[in-house]
Order: C-alpha cells, then sequence, then structure tokens
C-alpha cells in the first residue's frame, strides 16, 4: 500500500515535477531548427555545460553501481569514478581540437575524414550501442523509486519513462542539458552533505571500517592493470561516444568546452570515493539486502527522510540523466547519419522537418528501449557489443592527429577493431592478466585499430587526409544548416 504522506514519496513526486518544469522552460523554440534541437543551438554556457557532461554518467553507474560495488569488494571501487576523472581531465587535450569541426555527430565526423562507408558503419554501432544502453538505464530509475516509496514497479516505470522520454521529444539538448544542471547540482552537493553525516550517524570512520571483511579498506584490491584498463577505455568514451561529443559540440565556444570537460572531470574524480562511502556504510552496518540497494538502504536508514529523500530523487535523476541523453544521442545519429543519406542529403528537408524525425525516432526507440528492458531480455551483450565499437572509434579520431593518415584505412582499421573486441570480450571473456584484473575489451581493440589504420595509412593505402579541408567544409554545411533553419517550412 501506498502511504501518500510518506516524505520519500513527497520528495521524489516535487523532484519529478521540478525535472519537468525546467525541461519545459528550457526548451522553448527547440522545434524551430535541427542545430537548435541536437546541439542547443550551439550555446550551452560553462555552468550547464559541465554539469551535463558530469551528470550523464553519475547516475546508475557512479552512483548506484560503486555503492553495489563498494558493499562487496570494498573502497576500491571508487577508481570505477576516479579513472573516468583523470580520463575526462586528459580529454582535454584534444577537445578544442574536436571541437572545431562543426558536426553533429560522430560517423558524420568520421564520415567526413574517412569516407560514406565509414559513416554507415560508426552510424550503425552507435545506435545499437546508444539504445542498449538507454535500455540499461530505464529499470534502474524504476527499482530504486518502487524500493523506497512502495509505488507499483509497474508504475514506477511507465512514470519515470515517460518524463525522460518526454523532455527529450519536447526540447532536445536544450531541455536535457537543463534537467542534467538540476539532476547534477542537486546530487554533488546532496553527496557532499548527506555522505559525511551519513558516516557521523554510523558511528564515524572507526566505528565503519572496524566492522568490514578483510580487504574492504585497500584501496587498490581491484589490481593496477584493471585501473589502469578504466582509465584508457574512458579515454575511448571521453574521445569518440556520441553522448559526450555531442555535448563538447553544443558548447558555446572552445573555451566552454575545455574548461567544463576538465571542471567535469575534477568533480567525478572525488565522487566515487562518497559513493563508494554509501556502500561501506551498509555493508559494516550489516544489511541484509540486495547488493544493488546498498546506496538507498544506507540514504533510508542513516539520515533524515527529507534529506534521504530529496539525494534518492536526485540519484534518480541522475539516472534519467545517463537515459535521456544516450536516447537523444542514438536519435541524432540515426536521423543525421542514416536516415538523411537515405533521403538524399539535406538540401531537399526543411530544418522543421529534420527536427520532427528526430522527435519521431526519439519516441519509437524510447518506447522500444523500455518494452525491452521490462521484458527482461539480456542485453548485456548488445550493450557490449554496441560500447565496444564505439570506443574504437576513438582509433579513428587520434588517427587524425597525424598528418599522414590515409582516407581509405580508416574503415579497415574499425573492423580489425571490432573483430579483437569480440574475440576479447567474448571469446577469451576479458581475461586477468597477472593476476592484477581483466584488461577492458576497449582497450585491445582501440589499439588494435588504431595499429591497423596507421600502418595502412605508412604504406601508402589510399588519399591522404586533409584535416583543414574537412573542417572548413563541415563549418560551411553547419552555416547553411542554420541558415536554412530560419523561416524554414516543413516538408
Amino acid at each position: 500500500m501506498v502511504d501518500l504522506t510518506d516524505p520519500l514519496l513527497l520528495v521524489m513526486v516535487a523532484y519529478f515535477a521540478a525535472t519537468v518544469g525546467i525541461a519545459l522552460w528550457s526548451g522553448r523554440g527547440a522545434g524551430s531548427n535541427y542545430v537548435e534541437f541536437a546541439l542547443a543551438g550551439k550555446d550551452l554556457s560553462l555552468p550547464v555545460y559541465m554539469m551535463t557532461y558530469f551528470a550523464t554518467f553519475a547516475g546508475g553507474g557512479l552512483t548506484m553501481g560503486i555503492a553495489q560495488t563498494a558493499f562487496v569488494d570494498g573502497v576500491s571501487a571508487q577508481w570505477y569514478a576516479m579513472t573516468q576523472g583523470l580520463a575526462w581531465m586528459t580529454i582535454t587535450l584534444i577537445v578544442g581540437f574536436l571541437y572545431s569541426f562543426e558536426v553533429v555527430s560522430v560517423p558524420e565526423l568520421l564520415g567526413r575524414v574517412f569516407g560514406d562507408r565509414t559513416k554507415y558503419f560508426a552510424a550503425a554501432f552507435t545506435v545499437l550501442g546508444q539504445v542498449a544502453l538507454t535500455t540499461g538505464q530505464t529499470i534502474g530509475m524504476a527499482s530504486i523509486i518502487a524500493t523506497v516509496t512502495g509505488i507499483p514497479l509497474n508504475v514506477a516505470f511507465w512514470s519515470s519513462v515517460a518524463v525522460f522520454i518526454g523532455i527529450t521529444v519536447y526540447g532536445g539538448m536544450n531541455s536535457v542539458a537543463w534537467a542534467d544542471t538540476l539532476h547534477g547540482v542537486l546530487v554533488i552537493v546532496g553527496m557532499v552533505v548527506a555522505i559525511p553525516l551519513a558516516v557521523v550517524n554510523a558511528g564515524g570512520v572507526g566505528a565503519v571500517t572496524a566492522t568490514l571483511p578483510q580487504g574492504h579498506t585497500n584501496w587498490f584490491a581491484v589490481g593496477f592493470i584493471q585501473i589502469g584498463s578504466w582509465y584508457l577505455m574512458y579515454l575511448t568514451v571521453a574521445g569518440a561516444q556520441q553522448q559526450m561529443l555531442q555535448r563538447t559540440w553544443s558548447a558555446r565556444n572552445a573555451r566552454v568546452a575545455k574548461v567544463g570537460t576538465f571542471l567535469a572531470g575534477v568533480v567525478i574524480t572525488g565522487y566515487g570515493v562518497l559513493s563508494a562511502t554509501a556502500g561501506l556504510i551498509a555493508q559494516a552496518q550489516g544489511a541484509e539486502i540486495e547488493s544493488s540497494m546498498a546506496f538507498a538502504w544506507t540514504l533510508t536508514n542513516t539520515l533524515p527522510p527529507v534529506l534521504a529523500g530529496l539525494l534518492l530523487a536526485a540519484a534518480v535523476g541522475a539516472v534519467m540523466s545517463g537515459a535521456d541523453s544516450f536516447l537523444l544521442a542514438g536519435a541524432t545519429t540515426f536521423v543525421n547519419d542514416l536516415y538523411v543519406p537515405l533521403r538524399g542529403g539535406k538540401e531537399g528537408l526543411s530544418e522543421r522537418h529534420l527536427v520532427s524525425v528526430t522527435r519521431l525516432t526519439i519516441l519509437v526507440f524510447g518506447v522500444a528501449a523500455a518494452v525491452v528492458a521490462l521484458s527482461g531480455i539480456e542485453i548485456i551483450a548488445i550493450n557490449t557489443l554496441g560500447m565496444g565499437i564505439m570506443s574504437v572509434l576513438f582509433a579513428g579520431i587520434a588517427a587524425m592527429l597525424w598528418d599522414g593518415t590515409r582516407r581509405e584505412a580508416g574503415l579497415p582499421g574499425f573492423v580489425v577493431g571490432g573483430v579483437v573486441f569480440v574475440v576479447w570480450a567474448f571469446g577469451l571473456g576479458e581475461p586477468a592478466l597477472f593476476g592484477q584484473g581483466p584488461l577492458e575489451s576497449a582497450v585491445p581493440a582501440t589499439l588494435a585499430a588504431l595499429v591497423t589504420i596507421l600502418g595502412l595509412s605508412y604504406l601508402g593505402y589510399g588519399e591522404k587526409i586533409t584535416v583543414g579541408r574537412v573542417r572548413s567544409e563541415a563549418r560551411d554545411d553547419m552555416r547553411a544548416s542554420r541558415e536554412r533553419g530560419v523561416g524554414s517550412s516543413d516538408d
């Protein structure tokens, strides 16, 4: 039975209402222009850019996921977030270079450099990966809501799905980015305030650590190879995956993109310690729960109800930030790199038509992801494959930094990288190396792709790419697209 006076429920409802409100306010006018819808008019300010970049990955994995792993394995789980933050700070070195290409998607950029076949290859796996990621996020939101409020799972599920699909359909990147900002600010402030308070209420640091199983306080228990491979994997995520670079290209200018990416990295570097602490508290308190509920258990059992409800709502919002980001990224890629070429290019399509098709794609992909998630179908393999191929695309970005790279070398490199990924992930099962943990499949796969591209280029396979020309063509096309959006009519 649902208690309508439950503070947790009331806070959740208020939080969802605030999310919808800010999304409606920020998304006004998004339907008039494709660049406005997909890239927020390339006008995200530094605070909004930083928060949407942070919130995209601060949801299920970095909040509930780290707490769950720390509950089982100890504090070394925090490296999952710290390596991500360090990778983001490192990728800042090439963010300015990436921003200079005025494109909408990663496949578009790679297609301009390596040819149309490469674009279609990259687009297919980007769409696959982004929809799979969306599917993975949907059930996480509902599970938390249902567990802490008593709302039936189906009701919680479809309510949360309706919110994240609705705000994405309505306002595109503007609505998503501003909703992310709300989630990001509250989850950061909430974690900084709530986790130390939870430690105090659990008896202090000494009381928590004294009752933990052996090894739970070893910061390097996960192994140096695992730590290093997480770092390298997140370099490929930040440097080549659509959900991240779509934000980079939405920034107001290159400085906003560089500073915002760096600051988001700084914040997330320490975020994992707070998430892991929540899991350690649940373990130290002897909570008899499913490990996935460690974060929620700590908040509801060590904090005042209103504070616990607010932080749980923000955590659910952070999961939503991942879901709507992946959904927008998948739909944008589908329309920009598959639908538009099938229609013969953008010249015959109005901007309003492109926005309408993108909105319809968001709706279809979102509902499909929800149905798959609710059905219980195993999607881990699809998710892993899509994420892996998207990471391999980083080899193409890195190869662009060498002026000897050849146009025709791209696709063979990505195919080789994809094969290595499949063999390493599914054939070998990501084997542990030197007793220090597994090497993430994206690392050898990306390396194999890069070696192939550079090797074929060195052997003179194909035409040399001219980065300056690619940049200039992309800039001209973007300018033409934005000009078409002024006063354009529907098809």
